[in-house]
C-alpha cells in the first residue's frame, strides 16, 4: 500500500496579499515561518521514505527542515508546479479586472478549459500532474511519500486518484501548511485526512 502525505506550502507574502501566484515566486511570510516550525514537528508522527516537491522556492523552504530531519533528498518535479497564471502572475483580482476586463467573461464562459494569457488552463495543469502521479505510483508502491506542492496541484492529485479526471478539482479546500493523507491499494484511493490544519490552528 502506498501512502501519500500531501502538504501545501506555508503562507507566503503573495498569499497574504491575495495575488495570483502560480509559477510566480513569493517569499514565506512571518506566519508561514511559524507554520513550518509546527508542520515539521507534526511530521514526526510519520515515517517518510521519499520526499518530492515542486521547484518553487516556497515549497522547498516549507519542506527543507523536514528533509533535514529525516536526512532525505528533496526530489524536485516541475510537473508538481501550480497552474501557470501567465500575465496574471503577481496581480490581484481587481488589477486583473482593470487590465484584462475581457478575460473575466472568458474565464466564466470557458471554465476549466480557460487558458490564462501566456499561461495554461486547469486542464493542462491537471494532465501534467496526473502523468506524474501515475509514474510515481509505479515507483513507490508500499512506501510513504511526502509531496510538498500547491493548492491546485493537490486538488489535481486528489481528483485524479479518485475519479481519473479534473471534475472534482474545486471540491477540495486546501489551506496553507495543511496535511492531506491518501492511501492507495491496488489503485483504490482512500482519503484518510483532508486539509488538516488543526495542529496549525492550535499553535500558530
Amino acid at each position: 500500500m502506498l501512502k501519500l502525505i500531501l502538504v501545501r506550502h506555508a503562507t507566503t507574502k503573495a498569499n497574504e496579499h491575495k495575488v495570483f501566484s502560480g509559477f510566480y515566486e513569493s517569499e514565506i511570510g512571518q506566519k508561514g515561518i511559524k507554520e513550518i516550525e509546527v508542520l515539521t514537528k507534526k511530521i514526526e508522527d510519520y515515517t517518510i521514505d521519499t520526499i518530492y516537491a515542486s521547484p518553487s522556492t516556497r515549497t522547498i523552504k516549507t519542506v527543507q527542515a523536514i528533509a533535514n530531519k529525516y536526512n532525505k533528498e528533496i526530489y524536485l518535479e516541475k510537473d508538481l508546479r501550480e497552474i501557470c497564471f501567465g500575465d496574471f502572475e503577481g496581480l490581484g483580482l481587481k488589477e486583473v479586472e482593470a487590465k484584462y476586463p475581457e478575460e473575466i467573461s472568458k474565464m466564466i464562459e470557458l471554465g476549466d478549459d480557460y487558458s490564462y494569457p501566456a499561461g495554461e488552463s486547469l486542464i493542462q495543469s491537471y494532465k501534467r500532474t496526473a502523468k506524474w502521479v501515475d509514474q510515481m505510483k509505479q515507483i513507490h508502491n508500499n512506501q510513504t511519500v511526502l509531496v510538498c506542492a500547491h493548492a491546485g496541484t493537490i486538488r489535481n492529485i486528489l481528483s485524479h486518484l479518485i475519479c481519473q479526471s479534473p471534475k472534482l478539482h474545486w471540491h477540495f479546500k486546501i489551506d496553507n501548511a495543511s496535511l492531506t493523507i491518501v492511501t492507495i491499494d491496488n489503485d483504490f484511493a482512500v482519503v484518510e485526512a483532508l486539509n488538516n490544519t488543526s495542529f496549525i490552528n492550535n499553535m500558530v
